[in-house]
């Protein structure tokens, strides 16, 4: 009997073992997977952080590049005009007449939101936007003192308290080459405000700033904290972020933790921007962080009643969704640039229309039953000009297209149309095979007339001396540089017109303005089309003869030029002979010192030639061996 209730004892204890054992392990395994996971989902959404962080700043520092480039361009083109009209000695009127429509063009076109472009030329304050205060010295005020302290550099002044808007802005400046004249272009605080909050809408646990190398802000999504110096706060969360950034080891994002009086941890990414200035994401990682921790118990909750497959698997489809209804709506906002859009089949070698608002090429396209191939061809034919159609049909070939687009999404060509205005064309990769072959790709064409005309425009300016038309310094010495970064050897010559000064005082300036447009032109005409030559300033003249080596081979070519100078026929000199002093340096393509060293040797040698009377060419003697080509 005792047993049998020992053995009956045993049972029922082992079937409570048995139900009470799920509840036990089930549990514990829970925890444990959901530990795991939730410890990697923190590692995942911290990294999602940072990278919202530094995109957002990126595409910030983006939105300030765009807009200080504009600046950028637009004062550079400024300056070379005010300079040549202050060196053709054009009067006030002309000048202002000049900013003020610059300043008007900038406010309709480009709504910059810029207060004008301003300055002191030739002793006389000028306004773009009509604003001439009395008893207002400009010589006074900060950005005219930067301006001649920086000694013709660009700057980027404030921010400071505007007197005509009774606002603060920051100020781009520039001293002119006279050394008086300077030339500023003001932004209001508003545009930089409005730029910080442009990718992300403040609130509490995300901050944009903008500020200077120096820690002072310029603008702060957050707050109007224009002026406010970072690197000398008492603020420990303030001073904390400035320092994060002086200290960053080069990193654009970094963690900004707790220490000396600062609570909490925050993710900080940066990015430098034009004009030596810095866009600054800043994100509050615990507060973000503690939303997780709420948003995981919810989750977790879910999870322990067994709604985790239902719910991944309604996000897998809501995301499916929602990226399907994305892709239509940023297709047709695509579609809405681009004059024509087609689908292309790659498998099947067939296309569909997307958009097109060219008449013409929507006849071509809807003409019949085509291959993709064959209808490329057709509007190539029929759509771009003549010049262009060789380049666009190999653009356009098909067969290629896998091979060209080797990582990478797209590509781009441009080309004139047949009504002589300029287009891109661009590929866009839709869907590729598991082997990453293109199945579908999108074929787009846009009207970029005015940009491609005003690009090239500004480039012949930015990079051509007004008035021999042959290339400025900076745009020559660069083209210099670029070569000899390739190892590219050859003959380096500067020059200098012999008595210049007295061509000037005694036959007058115009006079010498022909001479140096004259020598101009015999340097376009005397040397090979592959040499660079540049004016240098005043009646300094230089040119580089890649694959020259040998004095006979420079003499060669310096002999024909200074045949050409001889021959010059300006009537206002009469029988006087223009001579040049010219002093020579070879870069061999073992060579390695820098584009410095050679001006040296040359300058040296055109010292030395000046001491002769006439047009005398020196060689700079080196000290080893001469260079043989094959080498």
């Amino acid at each position: 009997m005792n047993n049998k209730l020992l053995s009956m004892k045993k049972i029922i204890n082992k079937i409570r073992f048995r139900n009470v054992l799920p509840f036990i392990v089930w549990p514990l395994l829970f925890l444990v997977a959901f530990f795991i996971m939730y410890n990697r989902f923190v590692k995942l959404y911290v990294d999602n952080i940072e990278y919202i962080s530094d995109n957002t700043s990126f595409e910030v520092a983006d939105t300030f590049d765009v807009y200080l480039s504009q600046i950028d361009n637009t004062l550079k083109s400024s300056v070379a005009a005010i300079e040549y009209m202050i060196s053709e000695n054009e009067s006030d009127e002309h000048i202002l007449q000049y900013i003020t429509y610059q300043s008007e063009k900038l406010g309709i076109v480009s709504s910059t939101g810029s207060r004008g472009i301003f300055g002191v030329f030739r002793g006389r304050f000028l306004h773009g936007l009509g604003w001439n205060p009395e008893n207002y010295d400009p010589t006074e005020r900060i950005w005219y003192k930067e301006a001649v302290g920086n000694k013709g550099q660009y700057v980027f002044v404030g921010p400071y308290f505007n007197k005509r808007t009774d606002e603060y802005v920051v100020t781009v400046v520039k001293l002119l080459e006279d050394g008086e004249s300077v030339i500023a272009f003001a932004i209001d605080y508003e545009t930089f405000k409005g730029m910080t909050t442009s990718i992300v809408q403040s609130d509490e646990n995300h901050m944009v700033l903008a500020m200077n190398a120096d820690g002072v802000v310029l603008a702060n999504s957050n707050n109007d904290e224009i002026g406010e110096d970072y690197a000398s706060s008492q603020d420990p969360f303030k001073r904390g972020i400035y320092e994060a950034i002086q200290h960053n080891q080069g990193k654009s994002t970094f963690e900004l933790k707790g220490g000396e009086g600062l609570k909490g941890s925050y993710i900080i990414s940066r990015r430098h921007v034009l004009y030596d200035l810095y866009v600054v994401t800043v994100t509050d990682e615990d507060a973000l962080l503690s939303e997780l921790r709420r948003s995981a118990f919810l989750f977790g909750s879910i999870l322990f009643l067994g709604m985790t497959i239902i719910l991944i698997l309604n996000l897998i489809a809501l995301k499916k969704s929602l990226k399907a209804r994305q892709r239509t709506e940023n297709l047709k906002s695509i579609a809405n640039i681009y004059v024509t859009m087609l689908r292309i089949d790659m498998e099947n070698d067939s296309c569909q229309i997307i958009s097109c608002a060219d008449y013409k090429a929507a006849k071509i396209i809807g003409n019949g039953d085509r291959s993709a191939f064959a209808l490329m061809k057709e509007l190539v034919s029929q759509m771009v000009e003549g010049r262009s159609r060789d380049e666009i049909m190999e653009f356009v070939d098909l067969g290629t297209l896998n091979e060209r687009m080797h990582g990478r999404d797209t590509i781009t060509v441009e080309f004139l149309s047949y009504e002589h205005i300029w287009h891109r064309a661009r590929f866009i990769v839709v869907d590729k095979d598991s082997r990453g072959n293109i199945r579908d790709v999108i074929f787009a064409t846009e009207i970029i007339d005015d940009e491609k005309r005003a690009r090239d425009r500004f480039q012949y300016l930015a990079e051509t001396d007004q008035l021999t038309g042959i290339n400025n310094r900076g745009s020559g010495e660069s083209k210099i540089r670029d070569l000899l970064l390739k190892n590219v050897g050859g003959m380096f010559i500067l020059f200098d017109v012999d008595k210049f000064k007295y061509i000037n005082d005694h036959f007058g300036h115009d006079v010498g303005d022909q001479v140096l447009m004259a020598i101009g032109e015999k340097m376009r005409h005397s040397f090979r089309e592959k040499d660079i030559v540049l004016r240098l300033g005043g009646d300094e003249f230089a040119a580089y003869m890649p694959s020259v080596f040998t004095e006979a081979g420079g003499n060669q070519i310096l002999d024909r030029f200074i045949h050409s100078i001889h021959k010059m026929d300006i009537e206002a000199l009469g029988d006087y002979e223009v001579n040049v002093s010219v002093g020579a340096a070879f870069y061999y393509p073992t060579d390695t010192f820098k584009f410095e060293e050679l001006y040296r040797r040359a300058d040296a040698c055109t010292y030395e030639s000046k001491k002769t009377t006439g047009s005398i060419v020196t060689f700079y003697k080196r000290k080893d061996s001469e260079y043989i080509e094959g080498e």
